[in-house]
């Protein structure tokens, strides 16, 4: 069998852009959509990937992004209780699909260099979190300060804040990888 190279953009995939919209309610919804997908799905796979490749370190890192991730959705749906549980996006449900399969590819190529693997997640995840805290969420903030909702805005700084420390710690582990003795948790 041919190996497989699993590529930064294969794993990008999983990730599930979030949209900003005219109705800041359908904004929510997709911020959701994101925020669940990172703390159940995304973080929770590379965690998998990164204990059974001997990074316990770093899974317990993305564990606790994980954790925070599914926080920033409950801060939003608590901020937007009308609308409800968000259906899930077709981006979401494309980044399903993408998981499941580079998971049936990931097991054999962590076995054969688990090192790439883990160093392609997490410069996946530094890049989805730079995105997240530097061009996604501080529009969102931004709509909110348009429409004078200050409650909305400061939920959507909070998030942003929460962001750019969850970057700040994928870079500290990417510099100190692969020893990930000094990961930040």
């Amino acid at each position: 069998m041919a190996a497989i190279e699993v590529t930064e953009d294969m794993i990008f995939q999983c990730f599930a852009a979030a949209e900003q919209r005219e109705q800041r309610a359908k904004t929510a919804e997709s911020f959701i959509d994101v925020e669940e997908y990172e703390g159940k799905v995304m973080y929770p796979e590379f965690a998998r990937w990164a204990e059974k490749a001997g990074f316990p370190k770093l899974a317990t890192l993305f564990r606790k992004v994980a954790g925070e991730e599914s926080l920033h959705a409950v801060w939003l749906r608590d901020l937007y209780r009308e609308i409800g549980v968000p259906t899930r996006g077709e981006d979401t449900q494309r980044a399903v699909d993408a998981l499941q399969t580079i998971q049936q590819r990931c097991d054999a190529l962590l076995a054969l260099n688990p090192t790439s693997v883990i160093e392609k997640a997490l410069r996946v995840a530094l890049a989805v979190e730079e995105r997240e805290y530097a061009n996604i969420y501080p529009g969102f903030r931004d709509q909110a300060k348009a429409e004078q909702d200050e409650r909305a805005s400061r939920v959507y700084q909070k998030v942003v804040d929460s962001e750019r420390q969850h970057a700040e710690w994928f870079r500290a582990a990417l510099h100190e990888f692969p020893s990930a003795s000094a990961v930040p948790v």
